[in-house]
């Protein structure tokens, strides 16, 4: 290879390494599992959008129900932190951004076994110092991945 090839490789070789580095990079979205099971709070959750670029997660929830009808909300949450697990999957931990007034926030995080899992942790706020409140049960989800790079 000769020196003005060699001047070239190298830069394009790096922006290729640059560019396949962040593999999960994008988004993922993910809708209740067909075996989640109806006992959790987990399933008024109808749909997940994690937005890595930007680190903001959306869900649109079940804000009431009623005999016939449910009536849907927005639920906006801060992506605290993102690592890989040992099936090379991202695990995802998010927390819900509490409204004036409330004392209480939500920590999820979802991450891959077998297949897709949502845990979540009620947390309230005492002069400022947090109390776990409650533990859900963990209920399956169906993800898929686009935008990636």
């Amino acid at each position: 290879m000769g020196t003005h090839a060699k001047r070239i490789a190298f830069p394009l070789l790096f922006l290729l390494s640059l560019a396949t580095g962040s593999t999960w990079a994008g988004k993922i979205t993910c809708i209740p599992g067909a075996n989640s099971g109806t006992a959790s709070p987990l399933n008024s959750i109808r749909r997940i959008s994690i937005d890595e670029h930007s680190r903001t997660v959306n869900m649109d929830v079940v804000r009431s129900r009623t005999k016939d009808t449910e009536t849907m909300g927005k639920l906006r949450a801060d992506l605290v932190n993102m690592e890989d697990n040992q099936s090379g999957e991202p695990v995802y931990v998010f927390n819900s951004i509490p409204t004036v007034g409330v004392e209480t926030t939500s920590l999820f995080k979802l991450f891959k076994t077998t297949e897709w899992r949502l845990i979540s942790a009620g947390v309230t706020f005492v002069n400022k110092v947090p109390a776990l409140r409650a533990v859900e049960q963990s209920v399956v989800f169906d993800c898929k991945r686009s935008d990636l790079g």
